[in-house]
């Protein structure tokens, strides 16, 4: 929970029990349960992301080793989806003539129902050239898959169905010796990227369905978008020939 979170939890019991004390449904000098107990702020932790050779390095390795969940991460790592909608998404949802995927619905592994996404409503992802190589494989691999799981574009398997995509992942990073991450950081590396490459946050925002700035402005933040460059003009360090110009010559002596 949020340092905020907390305020505003210790705010609403506080306001309880004073209501509690004024309409004397608490009596005999009872102690308000928050009685002693201080917040404090936890220190920000720098968050897990692979950077752009990890991510080749990483999506090559999974390639050559023809792991089954090669699929699942190429596609999460070019579009940004969350776990949940990418384990819900259907061929009826790409749209391969304007090139886009509609993202409308999520998986939950907890309860085993299929929902709306985390933001309540559905958004548009564009379809990159390297994206549709890897579903241009699936549409492939499709008649060796079972009946029932043809209409959806990825694979499924049981761990993943089981909500065990994040062991999966390390395991087969620190197996390659690449960085652990967790699953939910391929969304995050998918963001950073297009930000690093200036695509517009606005649109980001956008593509990865984020409700508030809140949110972008920390994925901003974790891209260096703004910071970039912005020490160039620190001409502080003397040049080659400045330095040269002031080296006495023992010949010319």
């Amino acid at each position: 929970m949020s340092f905020r979170a907390k305020l505003k939890v210790r705010g609403y019991i506080n306001t309880v029990f004073n209501y509690g004390v004024e309409e004397r449904m608490i009596r005999n000098n009872i102690p308000s349960p928050l009685a002693g107990i201080e917040l404090k702020k936890t220190e920000e932790k720098v968050p897990e992301i692979l950077t752009l050779t990890e991510i080749k390095k990483f999506l090559d390795f999974a390639k050559q080793l023809k792991s089954l969940w090669y699929p699942i991460w190429a596609t999460a790592l070019l579009t940004g989806m969350r776990n949940g909608e990418l384990y819900a998404l259907e061929w009826d949802d790409v749209n391969f003539e304007n090139s886009l995927i509609r993202v409308s619905k999520s998986f939950c592994s907890m309860t085993g129902v299929t929902k709306s996404t985390k933001a309540g409503y559905w958004r548009n992802i564009p379809i990159s050239n390297k994206l549709l190589s890897v579903f241009v494989e699936l549409k492939a691999q499709l008649d060796s898959r079972p009946e029932k799981d043809r209409k959806f574009v990825l694979a499924r398997n049981w761990y993943w169905y089981k909500g065990l995509q994040a062991r999966e992942l390390r395991t087969f990073l620190i197996a390659n010796g690449l960085p652990s991450v967790k699953f939910h950081a391929l969304r995050a590396c998918f963001a950073t990227q297009l930000l690093a490459k200036n695509t517009p946050p606005a649109i980001v925002m956008k593509i990865c369905g984020w409700k508030t700035l809140k949110t972008m402005e920390f994925y901003v933040r974790l891209a260096g978008v703004n910071e970039s460059g912005a020490t160039e003009v620190l001409k502080i360090l003397p040049t080659e020939r400045e330095v040269f110009d002031n080296v006495v010559s023992l010949f010319s002596r």
